[in-house]
């Protein structure tokens, strides 16, 4: 899955936003073919910039949900200094990155997930990627194709 999103605010702000958001690691699913088992790898989200400054987000398609509230995604409009809601402009981008918006029932599941989680019997917890200073404006949202590599049925990252 691809997550597609302008990010603008203060420097120091807008990197140390784009190191979090390249230290999260997601469960990926994958079956094994011969032995009809699936197996559950941890992956590394991948933050790259794309085309006119935007950037793209890549992690399995199960961890949508969690990755938007980790991010403070609630909406296909954009948060921060100012909400843009330019309809067109939105409609414009997408069809600029051949994506689409979050589907409305994903965005309801997020506002049920903890932005951070603090882990039992550990001092360790994760924490969420909202930034003071950081401003996140919405694109829109690309599923990978699945299908099968090295005796591996899985999606394509």
């Amino acid at each position: 899955m691809h997550l597609f999103f302008f990010i603008r605010g203060i420097n120091n702000q807008v990197e140390l936003f784009k190191t979090i958001a390249q230290n999260h690691f997601w469960k990926w699913r994958r079956t094994n073919i011969l032995k009809n088992k699936e197996e559950i790898i941890l992956i590394q989200g991948g933050l790259r910039p794309s085309v006119f400054g935007a950037y793209e987000y890549i992690f399995p398609k199960e961890a949508l949900p969690e990755v938007l509230a980790i991010f403070g995604i609630t909406s296909n409009e954009s948060y921060g200094f100012k909400k843009i809601t330019l309809k067109a402009r939105h409609y414009i981008m997408r069809k600029v990155f051949n994506c689409k918006p979050i589907p409305k029932k994903i965005l309801d599941q997020v506002k049920n997930i903890p932005e951070s989680i603090v882990l039992d019997n550990s001092e360790r917890g994760l924490s969420h990627n909202k930034i003071i200073g950081v401003a996140v404006h919405v694109i829109g949202i690309k599923e990978d194709v699945f299908g099968q590599i090295k005796g591996y049925m899985q999606e394509f990252l």
